[in-house]
């Protein structure tokens, strides 16, 4: 009988992590090895009770959590990833670089749900990818991996799709106004807190145009599709278009990244054409969502933009959940740290790090808190 797969899973308290376990849980094929949070202890024994884990950490508990039998601080990211088969990288934010480095390093498979890792350091994951060692977890890059996969010719390029977030419809004084309430209220996916905003300005999608340029290596647009049933177009080398459809369900695209080939699946998906309805495309307005075209364009441009974008990216949303700024600002305070920042080539992690830092304080200055 075929040894199980063992999974490290590292974000594992946030709702990639939750739905792998889940997959896990039910599959013939998988195994959890380890589970990796930040700093949720509470959750993460509940997750160790149901679930047994070899291991279990936490790389920055809070002050007076109890952490017995848990493995804490930097160093734990390597004890969880020791001894696993494959790794999912679902951590959150520019912090899950090191990750990926490391799985890199290991020679590891590197299931990515942390797009960040591709975002700002996809010149330093070169050797991985062109060994075939990162499969996305991203339901548009997933449907892009999934429609290439069998043809033998190369692709004419790829259309990312995107729901147009909780602003879609919004006035545009009203959108410029808003505040965390209006703005978590995801219109069709249920996500963590800095990923629903970043779906309303767009921040997002232009993340993935970034990650799906180092992935696929060709040409990458993207559409508004509000239904959020076509999950990304593949333009096939003779002008047809190759897609995947289906309600959105994070699971299929976490099981197809973590099963090995001919591994059997769980059916997760029972809906048909008949349930879709009517779907229509719309293309993005840069008025709507400017933040988009600031960001591709960083992406585009490379070196060090991406980082900066990222860090700038990451402070004005915590700026707006805590309603220090308006909705409207989010892209104001990117613009101004890609302003005043002298790219240059990314070639390791500190090049990395110091773009992240020259970003968070342009974001700081712009915002008006102290760096």
């Amino acid at each position: 009988m075929r040894r199980k797969r063992r999974v490290a899973i590292l974000g594992s308290t946030g709702s990639i992590g939750v739905q792998a376990l889940e997959i896990i849980q039910r599959s013939e094929s998988l195994e959890l090895h380890s589970i990796l949070c930040g700093s949720g202890i509470r959750l993460l024994r509940e997750q160790i009770l149901e679930y047994g884990p070899s291991t279990a950490c936490a790389v920055a508990p809070l002050d007076g959590a109890d952490t017995t039998g848990i493995l804490t601080g930097p160093e734990s990211l390597e004890e969880a990833i020791q001894g696993a088969d494959i790794v999912l990288n679902a951590i959150v934010g520019s912090a899950g670089l090191s990750a990926s480095l490391l799985c890199q390093e290991l020679g590891l498979p590197l299931a990515l749900a942390n797009k960040e890792s591709l975002v700002v350091g996809g010149e330093l994951l070169g050797e991985h990818l062109a060994r075939g060692l990162i499969v996305p977890v991203d339901s548009e890059h997933s449907t892009i991996h999934r429609c290439i996969h069998g043809e033998d010719r190369p692709v004419l390029g790829v259309t990312l799709t995107a729901s147009g977030g909780s602003v879609r419809n919004m006035d545009p004084a009203a959108m410029y106004a808003a505040g965390p309430p209006e703005i978590l209220a995801h219109p069709t996916w249920s996500m963590g807190r800095r990923i629903t905003v970043d779906s309303a300005t767009m921040v997002n999608k232009a993340f993935e145009v970034i990650e799906a340029k180092w992935l696929f290596g060709v040409p990458v647009d993207a559409v508004i599709h509000p239904q959020s049933i076509v999950h990304s177009f593949v333009r096939l080398a003779d002008g047809a278009w190759k897609a995947l459809l289906g309600h959105p369900d994070m699971r299929v695209p976490i099981q197809y990244a973590l099963l090995e080939a001919g591994e059997p699946a769980i059916v997760l998906e029972e809906d048909g054409p008949l349930d879709w309805g009517s779907l229509c495309f719309e293309p993005l307005d840069p008025l709507v969502y400017p933040a988009y075209g600031l960001v591709a364009a960083a992406g585009e441009e490379g070196g060090t933009l991406p980082a900066v974008a990222n860090a700038a990216d990451e402070v004005a949303i915590e700026a707006f959940l805590s309603g220090r700024i308006t909705f409207g600002r989010i892209s104001q305070v990117i613009a101004h740290a890609l302003e005043g920042h002298s790219r240059w080539e990314v070639r390791s992690f500190e090049d990395v790090m110091e773009a992240d830092a020259e970003g968070r304080r342009a974001a700081a200055e712009m915002i008006g808190t102290p760096c």
